[in-house]
C-alpha cells in the first residue's frame, strides 16, 4: 500500500506544476460543448478558434459579450411588447394608403414586413439631408416649432458643441410646455450621458439611458446595443438615417460623410411606434394615447415603410431583405456602408448579381475607424474584384453613410451596415423606399461620393505584402464575432 503513494504525489505535482495548462484546457473542452448553442457553425467555430489558442482572454471576452441573449427581466418585457402593439392605434397600419407595387417589388415588402411588421404605405413626403449641420439646424427649427412632444432617441448623444445646440433647443421646447422624452444607448454614449442626463433632468425633460451598463454586466453580452438614430415632432415629423448628435472632428479627428432623412406622411407614425417599443422596454411606460399617432392626410405618393430589426428576433435581420432585393436586380446595386463584412448569403447573392449581367458597386471607407474591423472587411476584396463587383474607397472624410440602391425601384436609408453586428447584435432602423424619384435622389447622392473615391482594381490590391494577407485573413477569421 506505501508503494501507491509515489506515483499519487508524483502525479500531484505534476498537476500542481502544470495547472495553469489543465485550467486551459478545461475551460476550452468546456467551450467546446457550450459555445455551439444557438449559435450559427461560422460563429462558433470563431469562437472555439480562440478558447482552443488563449483560453483564459476567451473566457472574459466570452463572459462580456458571447452569451447571446438578454437578461430574463427585459425578456419578459420583449415579450409583452406584441400586447403594447395591440394598443397602438389602428392607423399605424394605414391600409387606406397601402400603395400598388411591382411584383418584385411586393415581394420585398412583404418581406420587410414580415422582418419588422410595418407594411408599405403611401403618402410620404421625404426629404434628404446630407449636409451635417444643415440636418443638424432642421431637427432644431422643427423642435422649436414643436406643440405637443419630442420624442429623440440616439447612439451616439455628445456633450459637445453639436448635442449643445439639440439640448439647448430641448430645453426651450420643455419651457413651452412641450412634453420631451430622449433616450441614449449607455455604451455609445458612456463619456457624455450622464452629462446631458443631469442637464435635461434639470429642465424637466424625461431621459433615460438604453440598456444601462450597470445592469448588462449582471446579465449578458455588453455589445448588444441600440443603434437607432430617431427625432420624432408631434407625430408629423420624423428624422432617421445614419448621422449621430456629435461632432466627430473633435472625437475622432475626421469629419463624417453621413446622411438623415426628413419624413411627413405615415412612415412617421411607424418611426413613433418603433420609439414607443424602445421607451417601454426602459421605463415601463406606454405611449399608445392617439395624440402620439395623429390621423396625418395623405398628400404624397410616395410608397415605403419602415423597417425595425434586433437582438431580439436576431434570426431575421436586414441580410435578408438586402438579398432578396439584390436578386430582383435588373441593371444596377449600388452598396454605400463604412463596414462590409457580409455573411455567406450576401455574397452569394452579390455573385449571382453580376453573373446575371448586373453592375454591382461598393463605395466605402478608404481607411476603417476600428482596426480590426477594417482589416477583416479587406480580407473580402480579393474574392469582389474577382466576381467582377466594383470597389470604390473613399476619402479622405470617414463615410458613414449606410445606403442601398438597386435599380431606380428599391432604395434603403438608414443605421444597418453590411455586417454581422448590425444583422444579429444592434438594433437597427432603417427606411425602405420604392419610389423612383427617391432612388434617383439615392442616385446622386452615390456620384456625389464617387467624386471623392479612388476605384480599387485587381492587379494594385494583389502588390499588397504578403504580411498584410495574413493579417487580413486573421481578422477574417473573427469576423462573426466583431
Amino acid at each position: 500500500m506505501g508503494d501507491l503513494t509515489v506515483p499519487l504525489d508524483v502525479w500531484l505535482s505534476w498537476v500542481w506544476t502544470n495547472k495553469v495548462s489543465i485550467a486551459g484546457w478545461t475551460i476550452a473542452i468546456i467551450a467546446f460543448v457550450l459555445v455551439p448553442f444557438r449559435r450559427t457553425p461560422a460563429e462558433a467555430r470563431s469562437w472555439l478558434l480562440i478558447f482552443f489558442a488563449l483560453p483564459w482572454f476567451a473566457a472574459v471576452a466570452y463572459w462580456l459579450i458571447g452569451r447571446p441573449y438578454f437578461a430574463k427581466g427585459r425578456l419578459e418585457r420583449i415579450g409583452r411588447l406584441p400586447d403594447l402593439a395591440m394598443r397602438i392605434p389602428a392607423q399605424i397600419g394605414n391600409t387606406e394608403a397601402v400603395p400598388a407595387l411591382s411584383s418584385d417589388n411586393r415581394a420585398v415588402a412583404r418581406l420587410a414586413q414580415g422582418v419588422g411588421l410595418f407594411p408599405t404605405v403611401a403618402g410620404n413626403c421625404v426629404e434628404m439631408l446630407s449636409d451635417y449641420h444643415e440636418a443638424y439646424d432642421r431637427i432644431i427649427a422643427d423642435i422649436d416649432s414643436a406643440k405637443s412632444h419630442v420624442h429623440i432617441e440616439f447612439y451616439i448623444f455628445a456633450n459637445d458643441a453639436v448635442g449643445d445646440r439639440i439640448l439647448a433647443a430641448i430645453e426651450r421646447a420643455n419651457e413651452r410646455g412641450v412634453q420631451c422624452r430622449v433616450l441614449i444607448d449607455a455604451l455609445g454614449s458612456y463619456r457624455w450621458i450622464r452629462a446631458i442626463k443631469r442637464r435635461l433632468k434639470r429642465c424637466g425633460a424625461e431621459v433615460h439611458d438604453i440598456l444601462p451598463l450597470r445592469r448588462r454586466l449582471r446579465s449578458s453580452r455588453l455589445d448588444l446595443r441600440n443603434h437607432r438614430k430617431i427625432v420624432i415632432v408631434d407625430g408629423r415629423i420624423g428624422y432617421t438615417g445614419s448621422q449621430n448628435v456629435w461632432d466627430p472632428t473633435l472625437h475622432s479627428g475626421r469629419a463624417n460623410r453621413d446622411i438623415l432623412l426628413r419624413i411627413c406622411g405615415p412612415a412617421v407614425l411607424q418611426l413613433q411606434a418603433v420609439f414607443a417599443s424602445d421607451w417601454y422596454l426602459e421605463t415601463l411606460e406606454e405611449l399608445v394615447d392617439g395624440d402620439y399617432f395623429p390621423r396625418l392626410t395623405q398628400d404624397f405618393e410616395h410608397p415605403a415603410q419602415i423597417v425595425p430589426t434586433g437582438p431580439e428576433n436576431p434570426e431575421t435581420g436586414m441580410d435578408l431583405i438586402f438579398t432578396q432585393a439584390m436578386y430582383n436586380a435588373a441593371e444596377q446595386i449600388v452598396i454605400t456602408t463604412p463596414y462590409f463584412i457580409p455573411n455567406g448569403a450576401l455574397i452569394s447573392a452579390i455573385k449571382a448579381a453580376v453573373l446575371g449581367g448586373v453592375k454591382v458597386r461598393l463605395i466605402t471607407p478608404a481607411r476603417s475607424d476600428h482596426r480590426l474591423v477594417g482589416l477583416a472587411q479587406k480580407s473580402y476584396y480579393s474574392e469582389l474584384l474577382a466576381a467582377g463587383v466594383e470597389i470604390y474607397l473613399f476619402a479622405p472624410d470617414f463615410l458613414h453613410a449606410k445606403h442601398l440602391r438597386v435599380d431606380q425601384e428599391v432604395a434603403v436609408v438608414g443605421t444597418s451596415n453590411m455586417d454581422v453586428r448590425s444583422f444579429e447584435l444592434n438594433a437597427e432602423i432603417d427606411f425602405i423606399s420604392y419610389d423612383a424619384d427617391f432612388a434617383r435622389d439615392v442616385q446622386q447622392l452615390e456620384e456625389s461620393h464617387l467624386a471623392f473615391c479612388k476605384r480599387l482594381t485587381f492587379g494594385e490590391w494583389n502588390r499588397r505584402s504578403l504580411w498584410t494577407k495574413v493579417l487580413e485573413n486573421s481578422a477574417r477569421l473573427m469576423s462573426d464575432l466583431i
